[in-house]
C-alpha cells in the first residue's frame, strides 16, 4: 500500500513538473516585412497587458508565453514600419506577424557591413537608396545611379565614354590627392574596388547605403575618411516557389548639341574675308582682294583671275559639312536581364544573368558587358551562411585622346574641322593630312584601334554560428579579382601610322594588369535584451591584402595584314629603329585590424554607440604603422518621450550627435613610398641600381576628424518627413609631395603637411502632396552645402597645382589663379588685362595672375524627386543640380581666337563680330593681336538636369495568361534629357577644372519590358 502511495505521489510530482514545463514553454513567433517576407530584427514587442518589453532576435523571432485561457494585447513598433496592435489568446498563437512599411520613411533596416539594425537605433548619418530607384536605370557605370539621390553625395562624370567611372565624393574633397577621394565600397560585407563597383548591374541590388559621418564610418578606420557606400544584393524569399523575371530595354544614346554655334561654309568664308589672310581661300579668292601671291610675291589680279576666283569660291561653297553628322552617331543601347529566385524555410537563392551593350556616340567607342550575380542564403538551426558571387566580363572600345587638344581627339576635330573641308577624293577615299582635322578623325576611326577586355569577379561568404541565443561567432571571407588586357593598334601605311615616332610604320601595344584583394575576418557578436534594455557588442580581427602586377610591350614596324596581332611586329635592330619597348612591375600591401563595436539602446528612446579600430598598414613606416580610429555617437528618439508620444502631428522626432576619427589610406605615394627605392640606371656605360625616391621615415597617415549633429522629423504619420545635418570635418597631415632642392637629386618628397576643413549643412524633405484613392503625388528635395577651406599647408602659404590654379591657405582647394580679362581697347582693338593692382594694361604678363572667381568643387549640390501614381500607371523623375562650380573652357578659347596661331581652326559665329575699326565695341579683339587664356574663359558650370524620367505601366489582369505570368511592366525612360546651364559647351558636368574636348555625356532614351513568371 505504501509502495502504491509512493508511486502515485511520484507520478503526481512528475505530472506536475511536466505541467509546469508545459506551462512555462515559450512559443517562438516570427516578425517579417509584409512585402519582402524578410525577418525584422530589433522590433520592439510591448506586452501592454503586463507592461513588459522584449525585442525580436536577429532572425526576426521572439518568444511569447501565454496561458491557455489568457488573452494579452501586444504592440509591435519598428521605426520605418506601421505600428501594429495584436490581441492574442492562448488557444491560437500566430506563427508570423507581418509589418507594413510606412511611406516617406526616415527609417528602415540599415546595413553597415559589420552589422544591421533599425535606423532608429543608428547614431550615424546615413542615406539609403532603395531598389526601386535603381532597378530600371540604364547606366553603363553603376556610380551614375547615385547622382542626386542622397544629400552630400556628389558624382561627377569625367567622360561620356560608356563604362567610364566618375569621381564620387561624400561631404566634399578632403585631400590634395584628387584621384584618391573615392569612398570605400562594400559589397555584401566585402570591400571592392571602384572599378568593380562601376561594373555592377543596377537590376540586381536591393539597396545602397551611404555612410557619411564618423559614427557610421569609423568602423572602417583608415579607409573611412571619404565615406563608405554599402551595396546589398537581392536575395531569395522564404517559402517561395521558383520565380523567373525577365527584363529588357532597347534604345539609343546621342550627344547633346544644344550649345553648338560653329560657322558653316558661308559664314567661314565671310570670316576669312574679314581676316584678309591671303593663306585662307575666303580672302585669297575674294572679289574684294585685288592681289594674289605668285612665288611669294604680291601681284595684282587680272580679269581672268577674278573669274577663276569666283568659280573656285562657288566650288568651295558646294561643300558645307556639318561635322556632327560625320563624327558623331546615334549609339544603340540594349540590355537583357534574367533572374531566378526561390526558397524554402532553410535555404533561399537568387541568380541573375545580365547583358548590356551600348554603342558610344563616337564611332570608335562602345561597351559590351556580361554579368552573373548569384547568392545563396542558408540557415539550419544555429548555423547561418550567405554565399555571394559576382562575375563580369567587359569588352570596351575606347576613343583616342579623350581630354586632349589634338587632332587625335575626335571631339576636338569636331570643333576644329572647317565646314568646306572635303574628306574624300574623287575615288571616295579619305584624304587625311596636316590640319585636315575632320578627315583625320574619320581616318582614325578606321586606322586606330584601342580596346580593353576586363574580367572581374567577387566571391564572398558570411558565416555565423550561434553558441547561445545571445552570442554567435561570425566570419566573412572574400576575394575581389580583376584583370584588364589593353590593346592599342595603329595600322601601318596610314596617315597615323606614319606619325609613329619609332619607324613611322604603325605600332602594336598590349598590356595586362592583375589586381587581387582578399579579406578575412573572424569574431563574435553578442546581443542581449532585458526589460527595455538592449546591448550589442561586436569584436573582430581582420586582414586585407592587396596585390597588383602588370606587364606590357609595344612593337613597331607592323606588317600589313598581320597588324591586328603581335606577330605583325618587325623584330627590332639598332639599324631599323623598330626596337620594342617592354615594361612591367608588381606591388602589394597588407592591412591588419582589430575592431570593437558597442551599442546600448534603451527601449526606442536612447541609443549610445562607440567603435574602436586599430589598423596596421605595410604602407606606413614602422614608427607610425599602427593607429587607433574611434567614434562616439548618441541617438535620442524624442517621439517616445511623454511630451511627444501622444502628439498626433509629430510622428517622428529624433536627434543624433557623433564625433570620431577616421583615416585616408588611399593617398600614400605608393605601397613603399616611405622607403628609399632604387631602379635600373646607366653609369659610365654600365647598368646598375640608382636611387629613385628619397624615402621618408616620418611618413604618416592622413587623419580625418568629423563632428555631426542631425535632426530627423516626421509629420502626419510620416506623410511629410525631413532631415537636417550639420557637420564639421577637418583633415590633417595632408599627403603632399614636398618640392626638394635640385641638389638633393630628387624632385619631391612624400610628406604630411597641412589641414583642410569641410564644413556644411545637409537637408532632405519628402512627402505626399496628394494621397487620395488611386492617385498619389510625392515630391522630395535633398540639398547639401559644403564650404571647403585650406587651414594650413605646413611651411607654405600656397602651392601652384597647374598653370591656372592654386592651393592657398584660407581658400578652397584648386582655386583658380589667372590673369584677369579687361575687355577690348575700342581704339586699337587690342586685348586688355588687369595687373595685380587692378589697373588696365595692354600687356599680358603671367606675373599679374591673382585669385579669381572660384574653384571646380561646387558648394551646392542636390536633387529633386517626384513621382505620380494612378492605378497601374507610375511616372517618376529625378532632377539633379549643382551651384558654385567654375571650369576653364579651353574649347571656348580655341573657337574665339583668330590670331595666326588659331585661325586655322573653325570659329564660333560670334567671331563675325570682332573689332575692325576705331570706335567699335566688341568682346573679340582684332585677330592681329595674340590671344592668351584669361579668366574670360573661366565660366560657371552650374546646372539643373532632368537626370532621369521613367514612365511605367503595370499589367496585373492578364486573363488566361495569369496562370503563367504574374505581372507585366511596360516602361520607357530617359537619362540626361535636359540641361539648363549657362555653360558654353556640350555639357557642364565633369570631375575636373578644365574642359579640353572631353567625350560628350550622351542623352539616352530606352523602352523596356519586365515580365514576372
Amino acid at each position: 500500500m505504501r509502495k502504491t502511495k509512493r508511486l502515485l505521489a511520484t507520478l503526481l510530482f512528475c505530472f506536475s513538473l511536466l505541467s509546469a514545463q508545459a506551462h512555462d514553454k515559450k512559443t517562438p513567433i516570427l516578425v517579417r516585412d509584409a512585402e519582402t517576407l524578410l525577418p525584422l530584427p530589433g522590433v520592439t514587442i510591448e506586452n501592454m497587458s503586463k507592461k513588459e518589453y522584449s525585442f525580436t532576435l536577429e532572425d526576426g523571432s521572439f518568444d511569447l508565453q501565454v496561458e491557455e485561457k489568457e488573452t494579452i494585447q501586444l504592440r509591435l513598433s519598428y521605426l520605418g514600419y506601421q505600428e501594429q496592435f495584436i490581441t492574442i489568446d492562448g488557444t491560437s498563437l500566430p506563427e508570423t506577424i507581418d509589418l507594413l512599411i510606412e511611406e516617406n520613411v526616415l527609417d528602415g533596416i540599415i546595413i553597415t557591413g559589420y552589422t544591421k539594425q533599425s535606423k532608429g537605433r543608428t547614431t550615424g548619418a546615413v542615406g539609403k537608396i532603395e531598389a526601386k530607384a535603381l532597378n530600371q536605370l540604364q547606366v553603363s557605370s553603376m556610380d551614375q545611379a547615385l547622382q542626386g539621390q542622397v544629400p552630400g553625395l556628389y558624382v561627377a562624370s569625367p567622360s561620356g565614354q560608356p563604362g567610364t567611372p566618375g569621381r564620387v565624393t561624400i561631404r566634399g574633397i578632403g585631400s590634395l590627392q584628387d584621384e584618391n577621394t573615392n569612398p570605400l565600397y562594400i559589397l555584401n560585407g566585402m570591400p571592392i574596388s571602384p572599378e568593380t563597383f562601376t561594373s555592377l548591374p543596377p537590376e540586381d541590388f536591393e539597396d545602397i547605403t551611404v555612410l557619411k559621418d564618423a559614427a557610421a564610418t569609423a568602423q572602417y578606420g583608415s579607409r573611412g575618411a571619404n565615406g563608405v557606400i554599402v551595396i546589398t544584393s537581392k536575395k531569395g524569399m522564404a517559402n517561395t516557389p521558383l520565380q523567373v523575371t525577365y527584363q529588357t530595354q532597347y534604345g539609343f544614346a546621342q550627344a547633346n548639341n544644344s550649345k553648338w554655334d560653329m560657322m558653316n561654309t558661308n559664314q567661314r568664308l565671310e570670316f576669312e574675308e574679314l581676316l584678309q589672310d591671303p593663306d585662307l581661300p575666303g580672302w585669297a579668292y575674294s572679289q574684294k582682294n585685288p592681289y594674289k601671291i605668285v612665288n611669294g610675291t604680291t601681284v595684282a589680279k587680272t580679269d581672268e583671275d577674278y573669274i577663276n576666283d569666283a568659280q573656285r569660291l562657288n566650288q568651295i561653297r558646294q561643300t558645307n559639312i556639318d561635322w556632327r553628322k560625320k563624327i558623331l552617331r546615334k549609339g544603340i543601347i540594349q540590355s537583357h536581364a534574367l533572374s531566378l529566385t526561390s526558397g524554402n524555410e532553410k535555404t533561399q537563392h537568387y541568380t541573375a544573368f545580365n547583358y548590356y551593350k551600348q554603342e558610344g556616340v563616337l564611332y570608335n567607342s562602345g561597351l559590351e558587358r556580361f554579368n552573373i550575380n548569384s547568392n545563396i542564403h542558408h540557415q539550419s538551426k544555429r548555423f547561418k551562411a550567405d554565399f555571394f558571387i559576382n562575375l563580369a566580363q567587359s569588352n570596351s572600345k575606347e576613343s583616342e585622346s579623350d581630354f586632349d587638344v589634338s587632332e587625335t581627339n575626335p571631339v576636338a576635330s569636331l570643333y576644329f574641322a572647317l565646314p568646306y573641308e572635303n574628306p574624300y577624293d574623287e575615288n571616295g577615299q579619305l584624304q587625311p593630312g596636316a590640319n585636315r582635322f575632320g578627315t583625320n578623325a574619320l581616318a582614325m576611326y578606321q586606322d586606330v584601334n584601342r580596346k580593353t577586355i576586363g574580367l572581374k569577379g567577387v566571391l564572398s561568404g558570411n558565416f555565423s554560428y550561434a553558441l547561445t541565443d545571445e552570442l554567435k561567432l561570425t566570419s566573412t571571407l572574400g576575394v575581389d579579382y580583376s584583370k584588364y588586357s589593353n590593346t592599342h593598334i595603329i595600322k601601318p601605311d596610314t596617315y597615323f601610322g606614319e606619325l609613329v615616332e619609332e619607324g613611322g610604320q604603325g605600332m602594336y601595344s598590349q598590356g595586362d594588369q592583375n589586381k587581387i584583394s582578399t579579406m578575412s575576418n573572424f569574431g563574435f557578436n553578442y546581443r542581449t535584451q532585458w526589460d527595455k534594455h538592449e546591448i550589442e557588442a561586436i569584436g573582430l580581427v581582420e586582414m586585407n591584402r592587396y596585390k597588383y602586377d602588370y606587364h606590357g610591350f609595344t612593337g613597331f614596324g607592323l606588317i600589313h595584314g598581320l597588324d591586328q596581332t603581335p606577330s605583325g611586329i618587325t623584330p627590332g635592330t639598332p639599324e631599323n629603329d623598330f626596337i620594342p619597348k617592354v615594361e612591367g612591375g608588381a606591388s602589394e600591401n597588407l592591412l591588419v585590424s582589430q575592431i570593437a563595436l558597442l551599442r546600448y539602446s534603451y527601449e526606442n528612446k536612447y541609443t549610445l554607440s562607440g567603435s574602436v579600430r586599430r589598423d596596421g598598414s605595410s604602407r606606413v613606416p614602422s614608427a607610425n604603422r599602427y593607429k587607433y580610429f574611434y567614434a562616439l555617437g548618441g541617438n535620442w528618439n524624442m517621439k517616445y518621450e511623454d511630451f511627444l508620444i501622444d502628439n498626433e502631428v509629430i510622428s517622428t522626432a529624433r536627434m543624433r550627435i557623433s564625433y570620431g576619427l577616421t583615416g585616408n589610406a588611399n593617398g600614400f605615394a605608393s605601397d613603399f613610398g616611405y622607403r628609399r627605392l632604387y631602379g635600373p640606371g646607366q653609369y659610365n656605360g654600365q647598368t646598375g641600381l640608382v636611387p629613385t625616391t628619397p624615402g621618408n621615415a616620418n611618413y604618416n597617415w592622413e587623419m580625418n576628424r568629423i563632428f555631426d549633429l542631425g535632426l530627423e522629423v516626421g509629420f502626419f504619420k510620416n506623410r511629410l518627413v525631413a532631415e537636417i545635418d550639420f557637420y564639421n570635418r577637418i583633415t590633417s597631415d595632408l599627403f603632399i609631395d614636398r618640392t626638394l632642392s635640385m641638389t638633393s637629386g630628387f624632385e619631391s618628397l612624400p610628406s604630411n603637411l597641412g589641414k583642410i576643413r569641410n564644413r556644411g549643412v545637409e537637408f532632405k524633405i519628402a512627402g505626399d502632396i496628394i494621397r487620395q484613392g488611386d492617385f498619389t503625388w510625392n515630391m522630395g528635395l535633398n540639398l547639401a552645402f559644403n564650404k571647403n577651406k585650406i587651414l594650413s599647408l605646413g611651411e607654405e602659404d600656397d602651392i601652384v597645382t597647374e598653370d591656372y590654379s592654386i592651393h592657398q591657405v584660407g581658400k578652397s582647394l584648386g582655386h583658380f589663379y589667372m590673369v584677369r580679362w579687361a575687355g577690348v581697347n575700342t581704339q586699337t582693338g587690342a586685348p586688355q588685362y588687369l595687373d595685380k593692382e587692378g589697373n588696365i594694361t595692354d600687356v599680358y604678363d603671367p606675373e599679374n595672375a591673382v585669385l579669381v572667381k572660384g574653384s571646380f568643387d561646387p558648394s551646392w549640390k542636390g536633387g529633386i524627386t517626384t513621382s505620380f501614381r494612378y492605378k497601374n500607371v507610375e511616372v517618376s523623375a529625378l532632377f539633379s543640380f549643382i551651384k558654385g562650380m567654375y571650369r576653364l573652357n579651353t574649347g571656348e578659347f580655341y573657337r574665339t581666337s583668330a590670331d595666326p596661331n588659331y585661325r586655322i581652326y573653325n570659329q564660333s559665329t560670334s567671331m563675325l563680330d570682332f573689332w575692325q575699326k576705331p570706335g567699335d565695341e566688341s568682346s573679340n579683339p582684332h585677330p592681329s593681336h595674340t590671344r592668351y587664356l584669361t579668366d574670360r574663359e573661366l565660366q560657371r558650370a552650374d546646372y539643373l538636369k532632368l537626370r532621369n524620367l521613367n514612365v511605367n505601366y503595370k499589367f496585373t489582369d492578364l486573363g488566361r495568361a495569369g496562370k503563367f505570368i504574374k505581372e507585366v511592366n511596360v516602361f520607357a525612360q530617359g537619362s540626361n534629357l535636359i540641361t539648363w546651364t549657362k555653360w558654353k559647351g556640350q555639357d557642364p558636368e565633369d570631375d575636373n577644372n578644365w574642359y579640353q574636348y572631353e567625350y560628350p555625356l550622351p542623352r539616352t532614351i530606352t523602352a523596356g519590358l519586365k515580365v514576372i513568371f
